[in-house]
């Protein structure tokens, strides 16, 4: 299933939907036209619904998205086109304000990944507690190829998850791989069948619920971020800086507009 049961709606704007399902929360992506990639109105929905978590005490919330074929592409590179270079500039930002709100959420996160989890989209889901992917999922990181640079941690994050030989594969070469390598490699945790990873989410994420409290499940996320925020802040205001300047040619423009095209196709 891809569509998870029935809640009470917290926020439902730009393509982003938050719910509450008991003591479990779920982030939806609705935008299945775009392969869930992401606007700024979108990553500004984003941010507003994790604003919302601190309130609700929820010990788990899920992260999935509309239909089957993408999880995640990333950036929406057709609205990245026709963004002037100050939106450009703010879209940078609010992917990183928006990649360090799922980071730092104070409640366990779970990415249910179907179908491609790309640059983005995979930075979203490496800022979660834990990936499940159906077995149709593909990951990647394919900035370099179109122009731009992942700000959004996965520089920082995907090293952590799979070693740095793998990581800089798929950093450097933007080399994709398929749900199968990602168990292995451990980007991922889990692999379902395809289809099934929300409600594989859902199954987890309700035992889990029935046995913490959403306190301590935020102490102990705090405790975990304090081992590290610092560097990786740095690190991710040097990403967006050299992310800016890039935006700012008109090669990276050009390569844009053929990735746009290619991902249309």
């Amino acid at each position: 299933m891809t569509d998870e049961r029935p809640g009470e709606v917290l926020l439902a704007r730009d393509g982003i939907r938050l719910s509450q399902h008991g003591m479990v929360g779920i982030l939806m992506i609705e935008r299945e036209a775009r392969r869930n990639s992401l606007d700024n109105p979108a990553l500004e929905a984003i941010i507003a619904a994790f604003d919302l978590v601190p309130s609700l005490n929820l010990p788990v919330c899920i992260i999935a998205s509309q239909g089957t074929k993408a999880f995640c592409a990333g950036s929406d590179l057709k609205a990245l086109i026709d963004y002037d270079l100050g939106e450009k500039v703010r879209h940078t930002r609010l992917f990183q304000r928006a990649m360090t709100a799922v980071d730092e959420a104070p409640c366990a996160t779970i990415a249910a990944i179907e179908g491609y989890c790309l640059g983005g989209g995979l930075e979203l889901a490496l800022g979660c507690d834990r990936r499940i992917a159906s077995s149709e999922s593909v990951f990647g990181f394919p900035e370099i190829r179109v122009g731009a640079l992942p700000t959004g941690g996965g520089t920082l994050r995907a090293p952590r998850a799979i070693g740095m030989a793998r990581a800089r594969e798929m950093l450097v070469f933007g080399d994709r791989i398929d749900a199968s390598t990602a168990l292995a490699c451990g980007l991922v945790g889990q692999v379902c069948a395809a289809g099934e990873a929300l409600s594989t989410a859902q199954g987890i994420a309700e035992e889990y619920a029935a046995h913490v409290d959403g306190r301590s499940v935020a102490m102990l996320k705090q405790l975990i971020h304090n081992g590290y925020a610092t560097p990786e802040r740095a690190t991710q205001a040097i990403a967006a800086l050299s992310d800016e300047i890039l935006l700012a040619t008109e090669e990276s423009r050009r390569k844009m507009s053929d990735g746009a095209k290619t991902r249309k196709a």
